[in-house]
């Protein structure tokens, strides 16, 4: 199912209905307009190359390698992800009018266990300048839309450093429960780190 989203209701309604490829009807807040979501291409590797040695941006995410990437580095990792059928990853665009079509990050639902009907969040806004904008916020309820909607996920969980209080606070904002801690979970930085777990499910 392609996960393009067509706008389908009035930009300034807070709460706003879009039909997806697949005809099913998602109702979503309307600051998801900022963001289009597209599906991962491997075109989008000199995007990613953008941020993903920027310790200052990767440092808050779980899955920080501690070594650069090189750009055959990506690309394969990139392969290896659209060929996987537990992930689900999408390239973040703007939709304002003002920036139209500018590159922002990527959102994606990982370790997806269809059974389960269970999946774990990532998410990464490209530009330190964008951060606290909203960007991060709208991308997530973007995905979050496609992940109850067409895909029918149960519940979306996901990993922070307990540290990273900002990113907690705006998980909390989106509606995330913390679940717990798990105590020294990630040595990052010539230490270990605690890291929390959060999730929302779909009838939340």
């Amino acid at each position: 199912t392609s996960p393009h989203l067509e706008h389908r209701a009035s930009i300034s309604e807070p709460v706003v209905t879009l039909i997806a490829a697949d005809h099913s009807l998602v109702r979503v807040p309307s600051a998801i307009l900022m963001v289009t979501l597209r599906p991962l291409e491997e075109a989008d590797v000199d995007h990613v190359l953008t941020w993903v040695n920027d310790e200052e941006i990767v440092g808050n995410l779980a899955s920080f390698a501690g070594q650069p990437f090189t750009r055959d580095d990506e690309l394969a990792f990139i392969r290896r992800t659209l060929a996987s059928p537990s992930d689900v990853v999408f390239s973040v665009f703007s939709s304002l009018p003002e920036d139209a079509g500018r590159y922002l990050g990527q959102v994606g639902l990982h370790q997806i266990h269809a059974r389960s009907r269970v999946a774990r969040l990532a998410a990464v806004v490209a530009r330190k300048s964008d951060w606290g904008r909203g960007v991060g916020s709208a991308s997530i309820r973007a995905l979050l839309a496609h992940a109850f909607g067409p895909m029918q996920l149960h519940e979306v969980w996901l990993m922070v450093f307990a540290a990273n209080s900002r990113g907690r606070r705006t998980y909390a904002r989106l509606g995330f429960v913390e679940e717990g801690v798990l105590r020294e979970e990630y040595f990052h930085d010539g230490r270990w780190h605690d890291m929390v777990r959060m999730s929302l499910l779909d009838r939340e």
